[in-house]
């Protein structure tokens, strides 16, 4: 997400007509990059290292293979629990945008037919996929979560890599029998992977994982008041590694990370503090230049870092508390869920202003926008929401941003 990273893609581009080569020199610089992020993690033992850290391991797997691709809010701790890693596809079209590669993996999913209506995530995907950068995954899984064009998508991963598709469907509403429902999902998931793979399910493993998970969400939950308080000093993009950790990372990094917090003492500042929904562009734009740690306006938080928030963790009962943590998802339901979510960031953060990133071609994040934005009318707290594009470095207007977004920024000083 810097002039490296695009200077590397420039490289890269020598060799795409050698996918071999090209899948040789990825994985080289990812490894690099990799190891610099682990040093610079272990050396500072903050926050934001440590999630930097986790959110390209999460990613760099693709390119060793023995993976499962993954939606962002799969419970990645039942394939954790087989020993395999994931992969976040949303992921894989983000790190191909920090290098401004995406362009091409777009141009290849529409010459196959790929509507242009469909969410560069998905379009930039699906291109990656065909033009035969990575090997194949084990097998992919999705949730309803958040997006209706994961399942179609993920049936095309499938049917590319002549793998099996596995679907968990949550419950838009929590009526009685839909923790049961999510159970037998679970299991029967579990079931058919043994059956793919070959490979048993480790019980033990996924107890582990949850007590881990549990011992850092617990720390964050902790930290959470101070936070609220004196939010900690972080890019625009590294409020997205974060969230992309949290979600995908093996759960040891994350409880690395919470505990860089137990002694956060920063004191507090005056900075103006925005409350940021929806996801951010993953190229280098204006916006990082507007919103970096050293500005007098912050990004004090964004929604999906805290939509666990009110998961209790119960290793005992694993498949249960993977089950309520699903239902529990803001994302899941109606849109009032959501909107009291936000509400509640925005009140205990005491932001001064709420963005919202209208990515294009995503249903979620254009649909409601009527609504949110009449919720912080009411509340008092200046909102703007803002069209783009997360991935496509050439659908957007850094000029417009700049414009609009300074103009909001002087409304509330």
């Amino acid at each position: 997400m810097s002039e490296k990273s695009v200077a590397f893609g420039r490289f890269l581009k020598k060799f795409l007509d050698k996918p071999l080569l090209f899948k040789k020199f990825l994985n080289l610089g990812l490894s690099a990059e990799l190891a610099r992020r682990k040093m610079a993690a272990i050396t500072r033992n903050d926050f934001t290292s440590w999630m930097d850290f986790a959110a390209l391991k999460a990613v760099q797997k693709a390119v060793c293979g023995d993976t499962a691709w993954v939606n962002l809010f799969f419970p990645v701790e039942i394939i954790h629990a087989f020993r395999l890693n994931c992969v976040s596809a949303e992921g894989l079209s983000g790190m191909f945008a920090s290098m401004l590669l995406e362009d091409i993996a777009i141009t290849k999913a529409e010459s196959l037919g790929i509507s242009r209506n469909l969410c560069t995530f998905h379009r930039t995907g699906i291109g990656i996929s065909y033009s035969g950068f990575f090997p194949g995954p084990s097998f992919v899984a999705t949730t309803n979560i958040l997006c209706d064009g994961n399942i179609p998508v993920f049936t095309t991963y499938s049917k590319l890599y002549s793998v099996p598709l596995y679907v968990i469907d949550v419950p838009r509403n929590n009526h009685l029998g839909s923790e049961e429902y999510l159970v037998r999902q679970m299991e029967d998931l579990i079931f058919n992977i043994e059956n793919h793979l070959g490979r048993k399910f480790v019980y033990s493993e996924l107890v582990k994982q949850l007590e881990i998970e549990k011992e850092a969400l617990d720390i964050m939950r902790e930290a959470y008041h101070k936070l609220c308080i004196r939010p900690l000093p972080m890019e625009l993009y590294q409020h997205v590694n974060a969230l992309y950790s949290f979600h995908i990372a093996p759960k040891h990094y994350i409880l690395k990370a919470a505990k860089s917090l137990i002694k956060y003492d920063k004191p507090p500042e005056n900075n103006k503090k925005i409350l940021w929904l929806h996801l951010a562009p993953y190229y280098d734009n204006e916006l990082y230049k507007i919103f970096c740690r050293t500005s007098k306006t912050i990004v004090a938080t964004s929604e999906f870092e805290w939509d666990w928030l009110y998961w209790q963790v119960d290793p005992v009962h694993p498949f249960q508390s993977l089950a309520k943590k699903l239902m529990l998802n803001p994302e899941i339901g109606p849109v009032e869920k959501r909107i009291d979510f936000v509400s509640k960031l925005a009140l205990d953060f005491k932001v001064d202003g709420v963005i919202h990133f209208n990515h294009w071609g995503c249903k979620q994040s254009w649909g409601s926008i009527h609504l949110i934005k009449e919720n912080f009318e009411k509340l008092g707290i200046p909102f703007l929401a803002i069209d783009g594009d997360c991935v496509d470095h050439s659908n957007q207007s850094s000029a417009q941003f700049k414009t609009r977004i300074e103009a909001f920024l002087e409304m509330i000083e």
